[in-house]
This record gives structure tokens, sequence and C-alpha cells, in this order.
């Protein structure tokens, strides 16, 4: 690392550990450039033995152009963080992918980079040499230590065979398993060769260790891509002997992330139970280790622990192999007015009994727990908060905040974030989250911006970036923060089809994209306009990804709006099935196009673009792989051909967000600035 980017980590070294307010920013709004300054959270571990935190923490440079990011310790009871590592470049293909985790013997490993290459790295939390443990060609993807810590599995992909030309639908090189010695690449007294563990026709996305170090499991599909996962399989194989992979699970559907039990008699993972498709839950299931002579598993073999539909993000092994904590959307504690939240929740395998045990209006990620079971460690987002590393007692509850990551944050007046419920058009209850601006006076109606969430099966979340706080967060076009500080209220509605209502509310879009979701939507504005909050007269609106299709949906169906912006934009429906990765999706939805005709026209933006009287900004990522640039550019031209106030702007080497920082601010800016042209605040 040069000595430039060394220096842009100073804010992050002295951010992390103190708990002072700064006085510059003293009692004022925040702008795109102080929303550009703050830092992410991105991974958070547990030591073994309870004692330590290892944490990552990352921070946009626009000057360079660059996520910088840097690897801290702290003690688990707080206090002072440790910045080790500091000469280590994390990997950052986009954005920050540092995969930590404590070694056996009590050091730190993670993803560095190497030749622009994701190696597996080790250091002491004390910090000083930094080890590289891995030379595969193409990186590494994901790693785990065995048990007794000699040897590190790791995932990577095949090269590539060079060729002059490229053959659609011809397999990609596989992504295998491989294990090695675990010791440093400059150690020459031990053989560095690594081994394969799964034949070339396993394209694997995850594993588990066994306790005892003998076998691995693993999920794997026949191919890579978008709907890959919904095709997985599990296996098991020697980790010390050339024998074949034994399947463990097979059937269709999602299998994946398995994860041995501590006691090594039970697998858990994550299923769709045979379904296929984006719509399906991925719920927890349960199997027991079958004798050699029993596999595949009986269908009937497999517990699954629905939580009334929940959708599985993290699980994590409670030591006493008794229970799991998962992290989980939908389902019994992340549905209603908690849709907004992601709890933390265990259960019992037993008896199937679920209870949550972080309470509140948070957002959580990124559990690991200590070998003992007593001392939880995780990220937590509150409402006004980028989020930071809490450790909880698990008897007694009791949960502290060891990291300060934002103490700015703590110095600009910021915004309200709240949420709110409506009725719609059926007399279904829609929720939503409000943010007003800081100084709203009481019974002042204010400009209304709604924020469209992508998905459709997505939603919004408690945060400063509240799409976006799951990752960095500075990739969301759409600075709602600096909205809020200029005057605008910002309504983040959370209609039908997408999270929070369940598998029914998923299916109530099915063939029917923009009906009763525009409707719940408009219903939300009309409440606030009815409840004096929002002024008819100022409304704009905006989305990115599905909420790109429902602002190019709503421009087309009212007038009302006086400004919109529409990022990684859905015009026509088509283009999604024959040109993006995710075709599947709207087969999904609408079947066919040719089976289907009137259905894609009918419900596709362009369709009615003479009827479009809002100012519309469009923008895209060039490379765009999940919304082709052709939609965009498809609807800008109709509408520039037809007298239109439109403008497009293109971001080069732009994917479906912008990853690269000076992108990231040139999209904030830009919308702040679009919408302060048109409305008022």
């Amino acid at each position: 690392m040069n000595r430039r980017s060394a220096l842009a980590l100073v804010a992050i070294v002295t951010a992390v550990g103190v708990t002072t307010r700064s006085t510059d920013t003293a009692g004022r709004p925040m702008t795109v450039d102080d929303l550009m300054r703050l830092r992410t959270i991105v991974d958070v571990k547990m030591s073994p033995d309870g004692q330590r935190v290892a944490y990552v923490v990352s921070q946009p440079a626009v000057e360079r152009n660059v996520h910088e990011t840097a690897l801290f310790v702290v003690a688990a009871g707080g206090g002072a963080s440790t910045r080790i590592a500091g000469d280590t470049p994390i990997f950052t293909p986009a954005l920050p992918a540092p995969r930590l985790r404590w070694t056996p013997d009590g050091r730190i490993s993670f993803l560095g980079a190497v030749n622009s290459r994701p190696q597996v790295h080790v250091v002491s939390p004390a910090g000083g040499r930094v080890e590289v443990l891995t030379a595969a060609p193409q990186g590494v993807v994901t790693y785990g230590w065995s048990p007794d810590g000699r040897t590190i599995a790791y995932t990577t992909s095949d090269a590539a065979t060079p060729s002059p030309v490229i053959h659609a639908g011809a397999p990609s090189p596989p992504v295998r398993l491989w294990v090695k010695a675990a010791v440093p690449q400059r150690v020459k007294t031990v053989d560095q060769t690594p081994r394969a563990l799964t034949p070339p026709e396993h394209y694997v996305d995850s594993f588990t260790w066994a306790p005892d170090g003998a076998t691995l499991v693993y999920s794997a599909a026949p191919t890579v891509g978008f709907t890959a996962p919904y095709y997985t399989r599990l296996y098991q194989v020697a980790a010390s002997s050339s024998a074949a992979p034994r399947v463990l699970v097979d059937r269709s559907g999602m299998n994946t992330s398995p994860q041995f039990s501590p006691d090594g008699t039970r697998i858990a993972f994550v299923t769709t139970d045979e379904r296929l498709g984006l719509i399906a839950p991925r719920g927890l299931a349960m199997l027991t280790l079958p004798q050699p002579s029993q596999a595949p598993v009986p269908a009937g073999a497999i517990r699954r622990y629905p939580m009334n539909g929940a959708w599985i993000g993290e699980m994590l092994w409670a030591p006493d192999s008794q229970s799991l904590y998962v992290l989980m959307n939908e389902g019994t504690f992340a549905t209603g007015a908690h849709m907004f939240e992601m709890p933390i929740v265990r259960v019992r395998l037993d008896s199937g009994h679920a209870e949550r045990i972080v309470e509140g209006p948070i957002v959580n990620y990124s559990m690991s727990v200590s070998r003992d079971g007593r001392t939880l460690a995780y990220r937590q987002v509150e409402a006004r908060t980028m989020g930071d590393v809490f450790v909880r007692d698990v008897a007694t509850g009791r949960a502290t905040r060891i990291t300060d990551a934002n103490p700015e944050l703590g110095g600009f007046a910021l915004g309200t974030l709240v949420p709110v419920s409506w009725r719609s058009f059926d007399g279904m209850e829609i929720f939503g989250l409000l943010l007003t601006p800081p100084d709203r006076r009481a019974g002042q109606r204010l400009p209304l911006l709604v924020y469209c969430h992508g998905g459709p099966i997505g939603g919004v979340t408690y945060g400063i970036f509240p799409q976006f706080m799951h990752t960095v967060a500075q990739v969301d076009p759409y600075p709602v923060e600096a909205f809020a500080g200029a005057g605008y209220a910002v309504l983040f509605p959370m209609p039908r089809g997408g999270s929070g209502y369940g598998e029914d509310g998923h299916k109530a879009i099915i063939n029917s994209w923009g009906e009763a979701d525009y409707r719940d939507i408009m219903a939300g504005v009309d409440h606030l306009i009815a409840q004096g909050v929002a002024d008819a007269d100022r409304l704009g609106v905006l989305g990115a990804s599905y909420g790109g299709f429902m602002t190019n949906w709503i421009v087309t169906q009212t007038s009302r709006f006086k400004a919109a912006s529409s990022s990684a934009s859905i015009s026509e429906l088509t283009d999604l099935f024959y040109l993006a990765d995710a075709g599947a999706v709207m087969d999904e939805y609408f079947g066919k196009p040719w089976a289907n005709r009137d259905s894609y026209t009918r419900h596709s933006p362009i369709t009615y673009v003479e009827r479009v009287t809002t100012p519309l900004l469009l923008q895209h990522g060039e490379n765009d792989p999940r919304v082709p640039v052709v939609s965009g550019r498809r609807f800008y031209e109709a509408l520039k051909a037809l007298g239109k106030t439109v403008e497009f702007d293109l971001f080069p080497r732009g994917g479906h967000v912008q990853y690269q920082p000076a992108a990231e601010r040139a999209s904030m800016q830009r919308n702040l600035d679009w919408f302060l042209r048109w409305i008022t605040p």
C-alpha cells in the first residue's frame, strides 16, 4: 500500500475507538460529501476465547476512487481499537470481501489482495508479520480452517481455456473445493501442493468442516449463474483421501450453506424445500448425519423449521449443539410493523421453539459466538446510524456497543425515521418508513419524495441508507439523509410483492407488476397528504432496479409527480427475459414472452411512454448485467423523440449499482440537484 493510501485511513483509525463528537458539524444537516465520508463495518468475528473481536471497516475515498478498508481488534469489553495488518490490502474487487476468520490457535485470517487476486492471509491479533497461505491462480472465493488448524480448505475456480470466441451457453470453469497445508507460502520445507476434493462438474458454493476434521460437507450446483443456488445438492467428501464424494441431500431446489453441529452429529442448511424460484422461502432445515450405507438422506429424514415462512440470512450453531442462532427476514419475527427489522433469533432444535433475543427497531448482521457460548458479537444498525459492533452476554441479555465507527454523526442535525402504515385500495394494511427533515415544524406540509425499493422481493431497513445497510451503503444512488437535510420528506413504501407480507404477498404481483403494488404506493402518498405531512403539489418519485421499473411505471400512469429519477431503469419487460443474467425471474412472474405477449406489453412502461409529463432523470451503469442498459436507453430515446423532459446519465464501468466512489458521489449529487431543480423544498 502506498503512502497516500495509508494516510487516507487515518480518519478510520482515529474514529473507531473514540466516543467524542465532532464540533464542526454541530447542528447542520448532512451533505452528499458528508455521506461519502461515513464508514461501514463490513465483517465482525468474535475470538474463540471470547476476549476479543476482530472487525473490518470500509470508507470510500473519492479522490483515489477506491474503498479504503482496515482491520481492527478490540477487547470484547470495549476500549481502544487497534489496527493491524495495515500494509496488506484487504481484497476489494468492487466492495470489500475480507472473509474474517479466527484460527484454532488464536490468530486472525482474512482475504488480502496479491497481484489483484484474493489469497488467505493470517496475522497475530497483536499485529506483526502478515503471512500469505494460498497461491490459487484464480484467487480464493471462500475458505475455512480444519479444527486442528493444520489444513485450510478453500474454493477457487479453474482457469478458463483461452479462446478467440465465446460460445453462448458454454460451461464456465468449475468452482472446486481444495485443501492444502496451512503454512505460509514462504515455507519451502512443507509440501505446498493443493489437492482438489471435488469433481469438475460440481460448482461448489459453500462448505463446512466436520468437527473431527475427517470430512467436509459442501453444497454444489451443476452450473453457475443467477439461478444456480436453486439447483444445489449437499455432498460429503473425505479430507485426506481420494474417495469420491457421496451425496447427502439429492433433491430439487436450494440446499446450501451447510454447517456441522459442534458435536458432529447434525448438519443445518438453508433450503427451499424442493421448490425452485425466487419466491420460494429460504428456510432452515436439519439432518442427522447418516451412515455411509444410508446416503442420500431420505426426504422424510430432513426436518424443517418453517417459522411462518422465514427467510434465513445467516445461521450460527450454539456450542451446545442444541440450538441455532439465525438472522432472518419475513416469518414470525419480521413481518407487519417489524418488517424493517432483521432480528437475531434462537431456534431450539428439539422443540422447534424460536425466540427473538435482540429486541427493538434494529437490523443485525455478521454474528459470531465464543467457544463457550457465553458471548455473541455482531453488527447492529439503529435508525439513524451506520452500525457498530455489539457484544451480548447470552445469559443476561446485556448488550454493549464496543465501537463508534462514525462519531461525527452525533454532531449533525439528522432527520427522523419512523415506521408508518396505511390502508390500501382493498383494505390491506401496507407499511413503510417515513424520513422527515430535522427542522420540521409542527403542522408543516413537506415536499415528499417516494423511494421505491428494488426486488421485487426487496425492502428497506433502519439506518442512514435504508435500502443498503447490508453492504457498503454508498452504493445507494439516492442520498436520502441529504434529501431530508434539504427539507424533503422521504417515504419508503413496502408494497405487496416485496418483503414483509410472506409468500402470499410475494405472489400477489405475479403477472401483474404495476397493478396492486402501484396502488399500494399511491395509497401511501394519499395517506400522508391527508395526515398533513405531504404537500400534494410537491411530489417526487425515485427508485432503482425494480424501483426503477416502478418509477417508470408511475410516471406513465399519473401526472401528480413533479420530478422523477429512475436508476437501473426497466422500461421493456422482455429486455429482462432475453438480455439479463436473471431472465428466469421474468419467467417466474410472467412466463415466456412468446406465450404471454399481451401481458408483457401491458405491464411495460414503454407501452405508455406518450403519457409521461413528469421530468425524468435516467441513470444506468454501462455494464449492468441485471438490467441491461438498453432498457434505459430505449425509454430515453422514446421520451426524447416525443419532446418530453428527460436526461440520461451513463456510468462507464458501472454495474447494477455504482461501486467506484467517484461514481457513487456523482450519482448521489446528481439526484439531489435534480430534485432541487424541480421541487422547491
